[in-house]
């Protein structure tokens, strides 16, 4: 006779609810990817871009610099927070049962980076690169705070 040497994880199908959290963190795993690609190998274009944007709007734009500057020291940083949030998402999609857990320091990622870039839009530079990191990332905390809410275990 066979003994399992593991536990087994519910086989019960999965709720409406506990399937859209599935799908909104596939395809937060896919964005935040995106994401960690684009600030690797683009970091500079991306404050370019969104400074383009701002300056059509009005907004001030980040100070340009011709050498790399004390922020560049956060980018590495910033790619593996993006890579850990991809593992995280991805991982809690494949059994949103059992590791619902990991969606938790998504959320608190989200909800430090849009507090901070709100501070830094408000204390140092009204620019809209610092804008839109609070306009991405308070959305995605919020969205998937009500999914983890919905998709509650029954007790």
């Amino acid at each position: 006779m066979a003994i399992a040497v593991s536990s087994t994880t519910d086989a019960s199908p999965l709720s409406a609810a506990e399937r859209a959290l599935v799908r909104w963190l596939r395809l937060f795993a896919l964005l935040f990817a995106l994401g960690a690609l684009g600030f690797l190998f683009r970091p500079d274009d991306t404050v370019r871009n969104l400074d383009w944007v701002g300056s059509l709007l009005g907004l001030p734009t980040m100070p340009p610099s011709p050498v790399p500057v004390a922020s560049d020291f956060w980018l590495a940083l910033a790619v593996a927070n993006m890579a850990t949030i991809t593992a995280c998402a991805w991982l809690a999609a494949g059994d949103v049962k059992g590791r619902r857990a990991l969606v938790y320091p998504i959320v608190v990622s989200k909800l430090a980076s849009s507090s901070t870039a709100l501070l830094l839009f408000v204390q140092w530079s009204r620019a809209l690169p610092l804008l839109t990191i609070a306009l991405i990332d308070l959305p995605i905390a919020v969205i998937l705070l009500r999914a983890l809410r919905r998709a509650r275990p029954a007790a």
